[in-house]
């Protein structure tokens, strides 16, 4: 009986971790562009929730448009 208990908490705690990456990945895109002072911070946020809670691969695009400064050229 001890062995079942120690295994759920066991799962219970390999849960809850997931479940914090999950929410620190859907956020972070967000998070760095409003540190950046990013003029479409707010897009971004939600471009990565939605690329967490949608099967579509987004989040890789919200986090290069988080590091994108607009209005900066390449020749500068």
């Amino acid at each position: 009986m001890a062995l079942k208990i120690f295994a759920l908490v066991i799962l219970l705690i390999l849960l809850l971790t997931a479940l914090a990456v999950v929410y620190l990945l859907a956020r972070l895109p967000g998070q760095i562009a409003r540190a950046r002072a990013h003029p479409q911070a707010e897009a971004i946020g939600v471009a990565g929730w939605c690329s967490i809670l949608l099967p579509i691969p987004m989040w890789p695009l919200a986090m290069v448009w988080a590091y994108y400064k607009p209005g900066s050229s390449a020749k500068e």
